[in-house]
């Protein structure tokens, strides 16, 4: 039996409650938000004790959820290592490439994991995707299209400080680097802030990755539309034709031949239960656990690498960060 506490009691944190509580080999201790309220909250509903900081938990933890904004997160994380407790860190790892390689060599030093929430692994649509892969030969490009709305909810004014990158694409990046195997080389990107937020709600990227892959990867924040579920759309082409993902359940494949497979999605819920299953499986069986800190740095750099290419107006390799 683990002990498991959760950093960060809002959204995201909720869900990380309601999976943990569904995990037989878990026992969900704290609850902590520097808004005690909130963190009450989920005690009720969950249970466990809440608490107004870490530094109040007595009992030992075994495995904590960072589910704060991205910008507490170093200090957490790191925090948390050097008290030999694993981590799952939600995406981003960090929003800073030096602290991000921090935590990176603080976890392989320690040799205590962190996790890191790129969930969409665990979709159905994503696990056939790297199935059917294979069937494309030698890759030569991969587009990726991503759109969400936005409704300046009080409750969301966050994201105006986070960006369409971080919040939306790290996902698309990660799934890229993962169903492919392999890792972007250098960026040249175009942002947008036309919506006069602090971080940008459009972004063009053109990504050149190790084995000759071509990116075109687009994000953006739309304030004219509605969540469909519909906001992904992957696109791999290789020697032996396309495979076109539509996220949560469609894929079109066009290889020898024409054919469409419908996936049946997990509700939403349902993938952070997968998600933190496997991760504390890997924590019981003392086994490395993917996607890790090395994951997180590594789309932290890719980010902080358009950033400095839509300053710079240049490409910018990534060895270079």
């Amino acid at each position: 039996m683990l002990n498991v506490g959760i950093i960060g009691c809002g959204g995201i944190g909720r869900l990380h409650a309601n999976a943990y509580s569904k995990l037989k080999d878990v026992n969900l201790l704290a609850l902590i938000d520097t808004d005690i309220g909130r963190a009450e909250a989920l005690a009720a509903e969950f249970g466990g004790t809440a608490y107004p900081s870490l530094d109040g938990v007595r009992e030992k933890l075994d495995i904590v959820s960072v589910v704060t904004p991205p910008a507490a997160h170093f200090d957490i994380v790191m925090d948390l290592l050097d008290r030999g407790i694993a981590v799952f860190c939600e995406k981003p790892l960090t929003m800073d490439v030096s602290q991000a390689k921090a935590i990176e060599k603080r976890s392989n030093e320690t040799k205590i994991p962190v996790g890191i929430g790129f969930k969409m692994r665990y979709e159905p649509i994503f696990q056939r995707a790297k199935e059917l892969v294979p069937e494309l030969g030698k890759v030569f490009a991969v587009s990726a299209v991503k759109n969400q709305p936005f409704d300046d909810d009080p409750n969301r004014q966050w994201i105006k400080k986070t960006g369409c990158m971080y919040e939306l694409s790290v996902h698309d990046y990660d799934l890229i680097h993962w169903i492919l195997n392999t890792e972007p080389a250098a960026v040249r990107a175009e942002l947008d802030y036309s919506l006069g937020w602090e971080r940008e709600n459009q972004a063009y990227l053109t990504v050149d990755y190790f084995g000759g892959i071509k990116g075109q990867l687009m994000s953006s924040y739309s304030t004219g539309t509605v969540w469909t579920g519909y906001d992904l759309a992957l696109s791999f082409v290789g020697e032996n034709g396309y495979m076109r993902i539509e996220r949560p359940d469609r894929i079109v494949m066009n290889t020898n031949g024409y054919r469409v497979e419908t996936v049946e999605p997990l509700g939403g819920m349902d993938v952070f239960v997968v998600q933190m299953q496997n991760f504390v499986d890997k924590a019981l069986k003392k086994e490395p656990y993917f996607p890790n800190a090395a994951d997180g740095a590594l789309n932290t750099i890719l980010v902080e690498a358009a950033n400095r290419s839509n300053k710079e107006k240049k490409e910018v390799l990534l060895n270079d960060m």
